[in-house]
């Protein structure tokens, strides 16, 4: 199911996790004409957010009873499960509240949530993301939920608010399927575009012109399009670090494990990643898993 476009919400909506995806989201959130009350581990996002109209949490349970719907973006499935289900955020939300869990997590761990949330009388999503820095910066990102249809409805207003692309993907734990998915194939295009563009540098060819042609060609993709020049520059500031994709390609491993499916090629890719991690590029873009095909191929390796 697909969105459609939408005005300000104007709910009341406590924001939990403003890293570097959670605080534009927030931002746009705010802008939408949102009541945005934060809470965060550092100091300095909730600060700007504060400068910006939104009011900061003196605690989880403060947030939790202002709130109609609280929206988590937190950095791995551990700190979820520990804000959510161990310190005790969801028994300090009102029944009838919405709680949208927007990090990447494993689909049981989603479901747990969802189970423990409608025990206490909350309708719940997992709504994870694809699209980067750029596309939570801009608005236009993709947004997978999982859930019931009422609580998607709900919720609605506030996607629209954060991404462009807007999709109800099925129950518990379906958003957080279709995110593993997301990242299987962003690890693999992204090993083949570094394997060709290795080429390129070492081809007698005009390296834009030839960008151009696959562009417009089957090879075409927003990958290629986002990452060539950054890959083709060594320039790897991160939108997404190596050491996030590899988190959530261990999420993707034990998902497959868990469902009998085989990932070959996941496996070469996040093979490539974890070199470029050992290498001291845990904090770079995964666009630098470049970086590890240059060093099989003896080309001028930089992690600048």
């Amino acid at each position: 199911m697909a969105s459609s476009s939408g005005n300000e919400t104007g709910l009341r909506v406590g924001f939990i996790g403003l890293g570097l995806m959670g605080k534009p989201m927030a931002k746009n959130l705010l802008a939408a004409g949102n009541h945005l009350m934060v809470a965060s581990r550092s100091r300095g996002p909730v600060d700007e957010l504060v400068a910006a109209g939104a009011s900061a949490a003196t605690g989880l349970a403060e947030l939790a009873g202002f709130a109609e719907a609280v929206i988590t973006m937190l950095p791995t499935p551990a700190v979820t499960s520990e804000v959510l289900l161990e310190e005790g955020l969801l028994e300090s939300m009102r029944p009838g509240a919405l709680l949208v869990d927007m990090g990447t997590e494993t689909p049981e761990l989603a479901k747990r949530i969802h189970a423990r949330a409608e025990g206490l009388g909350i309708e719940a999503l997992d709504a994870p993301v694809s699209g980067g820095d750029t596309g939570a910066i801009a608005g236009t990102l993709s947004i997978m939920a999982g859930g019931s249809e009422s609580a998607f409805r709900r919720a609605a207003p506030l996607f629209r608010a954060m991404g462009t692309s807007i999709r109800h993907v099925g129950g518990a734990g379906a958003g957080q399927a279709v995110k593993a998915v997301n990242q299987v194939m962003v690890a693999g295009i992204l090993a083949t575009v570094a394997e060709g563009l290795a080429l390129l540098e070492r081809a007698e060819v005009d390296v834009p012109e030839a960008l151009a042609a696959l562009a417009g060609g089957r090879a075409g993709s927003t990958l290629l399009e986002v990452k060539a020049a950054q890959m083709l520059e060594h320039r790897y500031q991160p939108g997404f670090r190596v050491e996030l994709h590899l988190k959530d390609l261990g999420i993707v491993e034990d998902f497959a494990r868990s469902v009998g499916v085989s990932l070959p090629f996941t496996a070469l890719a996040t093979q490539m990643l974890r070199a470029v991690e050992a290498s001291g590029g845990a904090m770079l873009d995964h666009c630098a898993i470049i970086e590890a095909v240059r060093g099989l191929s003896r080309l001028e390796v930089s992690g600048e």
